[in-house]
């Protein structure tokens, strides 16, 4: 299935139910049609990762050229895609994720009605969404690491550590200091994991410890934003 058809199912469709190979989506075509149960095997879902922050980056720009409706509907494909990856997490991941969705969803009726301060409040809710995605896949990495999956602890990590980079860029801080060593630490151990098979378990665990690490930092940044005396312009912001 295409990510386009796939996320056709996506925007209209309400989770049933997962399980370790495939999800079931519950969707109707049309508003006069029935429901219908569409299986959607994992491997697809797993091709969508990073889809959201491609939706994100094009809000952002459709919302730079004074497209709101454009924007909107990009920030919504981002929420639809977040909800289905919030069905794959454990309860309290999950419940994460579906908040994010919800938030997201907040946001775009607020870039259609105009009620958005400025663009860095979207660049923040963005930011958001990846950190919590970065949680999430840092999770289900952990989760494949016990399991001695590696194909699947590999996947998750990248994509953990994609996610922290999205987050990072969005807010426009640079880690300093000790965080800035973790930093170079979780992309050398990463870049091993993605091009060789020669890592060990132990390694990899390191890698989901400098992620959280950076999930933390990040998550500390973003809660000052908005506080008194705070800067909340990106680096390299006018």
């Amino acid at each position: 299935m295409s990510s386009h058809r796939l996320l056709t199912f996506i925007t209209a469709a309400t989770i049933v139910g997962a399980s370790g190979h495939a999800f079931v989506l519950r969707t109707a075509v049309a508003a006069d049609a029935a429901a219908s149960d569409v299986t959607v095997p994992q491997s697809a879902l797993n091709s969508l990762i990073g889809e959201p922050d491609r939706h994100f980056h094009q809000a952002a720009d459709l919302y730079v050229k004074g497209d709101a409706s454009g924007a909107a509907s990009e920030i919504q494909a981002a929420a639809a895609l977040i909800r289905m990856e919030a069905a794959r997490g454990a309860a309290e991941g999950a419940a994460k994720l579906q908040s994010t969705a919800t938030s997201l969803d907040t946001t775009a009726q607020d870039v259609v009605n105009g009620n958005l301060a400025s663009r860095r409040d979207l660049e923040l809710a963005f930011a958001r969404a990846d950190l919590a995605l970065a949680a999430h896949y840092r999770a289900m990495a952990d989760k494949a690491l016990a399991a001695k999956d590696r194909v699947a602890a590999g996947r998750w990590l990248k994509a953990a550590g994609d996610a922290v980079d999205e987050a990072a860029a969005w807010t426009g801080q640079s880690p300093s200091g000790a965080q800035a060593e973790a930093w170079d630490q979780m992309h050398a151990l990463q870049a091993k994991l993605r091009t060789s098979a020669n890592w060990s378990y132990d390694e990899a665990r390191k890698s989901v410890g400098y992620l959280g690490s950076q999930i933390q930092y990040l998550g500390a940044q973003m809660q000052n934003f908005g506080s008194p005396g705070a800067n909340n312009t990106p680096s390299g912001t006018p």
